[in-house]
């Protein structure tokens, strides 16, 4: 058997997705109209410094060849889906954030700031301060998203698709779910090998073990947790402290990513893929 093939039976007994059951108009309205999404866009982005190439911006609101951003490009997805409120959670080059998007008035959305408190606090840390001040209601839907986590060629609606999953979830009783990727291409060449002999290879074999891609429905019944285990005197992610608390609980619901494409838009390499596939007409 190839090396591949080894690797997609290995990612059969890893994960399996189902898509989830579609609900009505008005039952999206309705969760629509409660949810906010939070752009998180504070991070420094020093593995993009070679795009940005001294460029004083936030790279989520650094300019594409289009003349388009990435997180104009997420503001418009989650807006044309129906949702209205917003939160960018920023730090470093806020100003560029805040030069494009604004108060979200041209876009036809409200969008509010919520500035970390004098150093980054990382993602866990930026929704419990944006919960202390007020950015992000008590009783609200919340969508956290990574605008450089792109999401392109989705048939239809991708922030439905993932709110309905989360629905789903929540009638057996779960309180987040994490958006997955099916996997990703390995960065270097694979070999299989059986006692010490290379006996297949292959250029960046595809490795199936689901990955977030930056994106995470939340219930407010969740909250409470922000506030108990993400401080404001350092920088913390939830992935690594909250999921992990979640899935031993058995609270933590994901939407696979079995369409489309993702890519993590994070470096030189990353950035020239999604300009090619926007060239090649890529859409959100």
């Amino acid at each position: 058997m190839s090396l591949q093939l080894e690797l997609d039976e290995l990612g059969k007994r890893i994960a399996s997705f189902r898509k989830p059951q579609p609900i009505t108009d008005e039952e999206w309205k309705v969760f629509a109209g409660n949810t906010v999404v939070v752009l998180m866009a504070g991070g420094e982005s020093s593995r993009f410094s070679a795009v940005l190439d001294g460029t004083e911006a936030h790279k989520t609101a650094f300019e594409l060849p289009n003349g388009d951003t990435m997180i104009e490009m997420t503001l418009r997805m989650y807006r044309d889906a129906g949702i209205k409120k917003f939160v960018a959670a920023v730090s470093h080059n806020a100003q560029s954030i805040e030069e494009r998007i604004g108060d979200g008035s041209s876009f036809g959305v409200e969008v509010t700031y919520s500035h970390d408190p004098e150093h980054p606090v990382g993602k866990g840390g930026a929704v419990r301060y944006a919960l202390e001040n007020g950015s992000i209601p008590e009783n609200c839907n919340l969508i956290v998203v990574n605008p450089d986590d792109v999401v392109l060629n989705f048939p239809g609606s991708f922030p439905r698709y993932i709110c309905e999953a989360h629905i789903e979830g929540q009638k057996q009783g779960k309180l987040a779910t994490a958006v997955l990727g099916t996997g990703q291409a390995s960065p270097a060449t694979g070999m299989m090998v059986r006692d010490n002999a290379v006996v297949d290879t292959q250029m960046y074999p595809f490795i199936p073990v689901p990955a977030h891609a930056g994106m995470t429905v939340f219930s407010p019944e969740v909250f409470p947790r922000f506030r108990e285990l993400f401080s404001l005197e350092e920088k913390t992610d939830f992935e690594n402290v909250l999921f992990p608390l979640l899935a031993k609980e058995n609270t933590l619901w994901s939407a696979g990513l079995t369409e489309g494409l993702w890519i993590a838009v994070n470096d030189l390499k990353s950035y020239k893929l999604f300009i090619k596939t926007l060239e090649e007409g890529g859409h959100i």
